[in-house]
């Protein structure tokens, strides 16, 4: 579905507890979230890591995030986390599998 519905050279991230099978099925590039040089690093300790990782991996040019099954829960234990996303996002997608926001710009 990201190849299907991302622009083909579209940076990304992935809350995919750090499977890589989602970058390449969407031959996108990106980061996994959280990461750490790369690497996954784990879940966010609350909302406010995850918004501040959420702006890091935006400022590197990534537009698009992808929350899977596994990850989805972040956005009930995380409200505040998820009132940022959904300020700052647009939902494109979502299936019982996926949920893809496309990000808003960031404001000058």
């Amino acid at each position: 579905m990201l190849n299907e519905i991302t622009p083909e050279n579209s940076v990304i991230f992935a809350a995919d507890t750090g499977d890589p099978t989602v970058f390449y099925y969407a031959e996108r590039k990106g980061w996994h979230y959280l990461e750490n040089n790369g690497i996954f690093y784990g879940d966010p300790d609350g909302s406010e890591p995850a918004i501040v990782e959420l702006e890091n991996l935006r400022a590197k040019g990534a537009k698009y995030v992808v929350f899977t099954s596994d990850t989805s829960w972040w956005l009930d234990l995380y409200p505040e986390f998820r009132q940022y996303l959904h300020a700052n996002s647009a939902l494109i997608a979502a299936t019982p599998e996926f949920e893809i926001y496309r990000l808003d710009p960031i404001s000058e």
